[in-house]
């Protein structure tokens, strides 16, 4: 999972450069596909699988398009754009590469593995990541599983 520091200068070079339009920018603060996998958890004819780099990419042979992925998306990332699946993160990194001020970042490089994500998917919507960034105390009710 990619994630912006308050360095963020909201240039959009991050968005602009993504290649599965994975990127989200409200008040232009760029917000990733958080790699969480449930889409591909879901995908009836598993076409959605991880790669060796910990994100997902579609199998377009497999890919019937029957939008479960986009269903069950807990962010909204996944949807369907000209007949083909397209909002999961691959972990290309290009997003991080291009930052000129490298406000993005790879938590996945910082954080012990595995991620909580009852945890994660509570902190990890875009007003309470812009919260974050801005420095504001944010409360968190999910606990994390040992």
């Amino acid at each position: 999972m990619y994630l912006t520091t308050s360095a963020c200068t909201k240039c959009a070079k991050c968005w602009e450069v993504c290649p599965t339009d994975c990127i989200k920018h409200p008040d232009g603060i760029p917000f990733s596909c958080t790699t969480c996998g449930i889409c591909a958890s879901v995908c009836p004819t598993t076409a959605i699988r991880k790669n060796r780099f910990g994100g997902y990419y579609v199998d377009r042979s497999r890919c019937t398009r029957c939008g479960m992925c986009v269903k069950h998306c807990p962010f909204t990332f996944a949807k369907i754009v000209n007949d083909r699946v397209r909002g999961i993160c691959i972990r290309c990194g290009k997003c991080v590469d291009v930052c000129p001020v490298n406000a993005r970042i790879d938590i996945l490089k910082s954080v012990k593995q595995p991620i909580d994500y009852a945890v994660l998917l509570e902190v990890a919507t875009p007003e309470r990541l812009k919260a974050i960034i801005e420095g504001k105390p944010i409360e968190i009710k999910a606990e994390a599983t040992k």
